[in-house]
């Protein structure tokens, strides 16, 4: 059986890679996509200024420590780091798109991205990556659908349209250490549904989202982050695909 075929995706073709579970080549109106690929390692900090064509910022929060997010050079296939260290303070390391938010979740988007923690987060840490409205430190986000995990290695499901808070156990626990495709679909606002390896998780749980307009138009977000302690954690991302139609 070959790795690629073509299926249908909410009435539009796609091309899908059934061992990788990744959707290759969505057909629809609105695409976006990096595989992180290119001569460039540094991502610009959005407190000393984006230039013109950046597609990324990166945001730290620390005081004495070195939170990072990087693209790794000679990396294989391309991929970006989000690091917390040692340190013993609160921290953060988020990778996003410097709150010029441009997918409206009401339009039927879907969010894709491949992922691996090479690092846990411990103690305090916490790894977070899906769709988000303005920057926050991850737990006071008001708008946003994103997967979660901490130091135990479960991965929880979560939203919040500033109307209900809502978390989830996904069911699976210590896949983050390798390479994993994570999925959230919006096509349906009043049942948001999340999927890792193309396997539907916390389907017990139904997710609506009854925000609209400005609140319902978010970015993608990767972050690391700590209340305080001495907790590390690594994140690496190796795609983020983003899809949905024009209106």
């Amino acid at each position: 059986m070959g790795r690629t075929k073509s299926k249908w995706e909410g009435q539009r073709a796609c091309i899908f890679d059934n061992e990788e579970f990744e959707h290759v080549l969505p057909l629809n109106p609105i695409l976006f996509q990096d595989d992180f690929l290119g001569a460039w390692t540094a991502i610009p900090d959005v407190g000393v200024g984006l230039e013109s064509g950046c597609v990324w910022a990166k945001k730290t929060v620390e005081t004495l420590g070195a939170p990072s997010v990087a693209i790794v050079a000679n990396g294989a296939n391309g991929y970006v780091q989000i690091s917390i260290d040692a340190t013993d303070e609160a921290q953060g390391a988020s990778l996003y798109m410097a709150d010029d938010r441009r997918f409206n979740i009401t339009r039927g988007i879907v969010f894709e991205a491949r992922i691996k923690g090479t690092v846990d987060p411990t103690l305090l840490g916490e790894g977070v990556w899906g769709l988000v409205g303005d920057w926050a430190a991850p737990d006071t986000i008001t708008y946003s659908v994103f997967f979660t995990v901490d130091g135990s290695g479960e991965i929880f499901c979560e939203k919040d349209d500033d109307n209900t808070d809502q978390s989830a156990t996904s069911g699976v626990t210590g896949v983050i250490t390798e390479w994993n495709t994570f999925r959230i679909d919006c096509r349906d606002v009043a049942d948001i549904k999340f999927f890792i390896n193309g396997n539907r998780v916390a389907s017990g749980t139904t997710f609506p989202y009854i925000a609209t307009g400005a609140d319902a138009t978010l970015q993608p977000f990767f972050a690391m982050y700590k209340s305080g302690g001495a907790g590390l954690g690594t994140m690496q991302v190796d795609y983020v695909r983003i899809w949905g139609n024009r209106s």
